[in-house]
């Protein structure tokens, strides 16, 4: 009599013990992992963002639907920052293009300047000029290279066109020094 009463406990809690092992295996399909998003800055900090915290861009460049492409990508996390120059608005960067045989496909300086080089962007697909274009627009706005590859701001070429969350971070991190 005692052993059958023992069989039949086991018997639940070895149930038990079974269900809760799978839900738990069944979360780990679920549930995905979290991680810290990581803010990176230029460094030495500078950024060409005016005092109305608003990048301010003209110019022209053969990649204009990349670059507006990478401009509605930023304006989407935080609207109204980047603007096209109008006659009654200070310029803060000007965009354009030049050639020369190097690795270098464009360049953002602290002196308002964003330029594409055509020797490589020529030869690049459209997902990664606007990679590229994106990533100029963040180093204007203050944001430095990352080496995650899944960032817009990875320092190598991807195609990668849309914010990760280390991308947020830093925008949001450079948002506040403006």
């Amino acid at each position: 009599m005692v052993n059958e009463t023992v069989k039949k406990a086991f018997g639940l809690v070895g149930v038990v013990v079974m269900f809760l092992v799978l839900t738990a295996v069944a979360l780990s399909f679920v549930i995905s992992p979290v991680y810290a998003a990581t803010a990176t800055l230029n460094n030495p900090y500078w950024d060409c963002v005016d005092s109305g915290k608003h990048l301010d861009w003209d110019g022209k460049t053969n990649y204009m639907p990349q670059f507006e492409s990478a401009v509605n990508t930023w304006n989407g996390y935080k609207s109204g920052i980047i603007r096209k120059d109008t006659v009654w608005i200070i310029e803060d960067v000007k965009i354009s293009d030049y050639y020369e045989v190097s690795s270098v496909a464009a360049s953002s300086s602290s002196n308002g300047k964003i330029k594409f080089n055509q020797y490589n962007m020529d030869v690049n697909t459209n997902a990664q000029n606007q990679k590229i274009c994106t990533a100029m627009l963040g180093s204007a706005l203050g944001l430095g290279a990352t080496s995650v590859s899944s960032d817009v701001m990875y320092t190598y070429s991807n195609s990668v066109t849309s914010l990760s969350a280390n991308d947020k971070a830093s925008y949001d991190a450079a948002y506040k020094k403006y």
